[in-house]
């Protein structure tokens, strides 16, 4: 039985991304197409990003946002999020959290990382930028319901990626939220 799928901001806005990161304008509408034919309520989650540096902030690795002070922001938005979470695991409710991979902070499976990182980003050619792992945002957020004790399926939306395959991405997203009905 389909639940509440709680979506990173910035597919539900992509004028939230940083200058040049919008995949398309407004809502990202394979994503929100197949949770709606799937059944599964929307809800979004805050955009750790943009609250912490605003709309005009340069696009930046997991090195440059992994201070002591947004980690403390990203856990009081967690916070936030969790207990929303909460809220609908006691009404019964199915939840599956879908983020962005490559993300800093909304990764799920892909993050951005390069350790020599500062300043205005530019890479040479070929330069690596994505590894394996969660973003910030995603960690802080498992962590807090891990306290609580609460499970929940997990979906990364890869339309920021250079390999991106819409239908490839609508099969993955398909198998996690039937994933419940097992």
């Amino acid at each position: 039985m389909p639940g509440v799928a709680f979506v990173a901001h910035c597919l539900l806005n992509q004028n939230s991304k940083t200058d040049g990161g919008a995949r398309c304008p407004g809502v990202y509408s394979p994503l929100v197409d197949e949770l709606r034919e799937a059944g599964w309520r929307i809800e979004q989650m805050p955009c750790p990003e943009l609250a912490f540096a605003g709309l005009n902030r340069f696009w930046a690795v997991r090195e440059q946002y992994d201070t002591a002070a947004f980690r403390r922001h990203c856990q009081r938005l967690a916070t936030a999020v969790a207990g929303a979470i909460e809220a609908r695991v006691q009404q019964g409710e199915e939840i599956v959290l879908v983020g962005v991979e490559g993300s800093p902070s909304m990764g799920v499976t892909i993050t951005s990382s390069d350790p020599q990182r500062g300043g205005r980003p530019a890479w040479p050619d070929g330069s690596p930028e994505l590894t394996s792992g969660e973003g910030i945002f995603v960690e802080e957020l498992h962590a807090e319901l891990a306290r609580r004790g609460i499970a929940f399926r997990v979906a990364g939306e890869t339309h920021a990626l250079a390999t991106h395959d819409v239908a490839r991405e609508r099969a993955r997203l398909e198998s996690v939220l039937d994933d419940g009905d097992a």
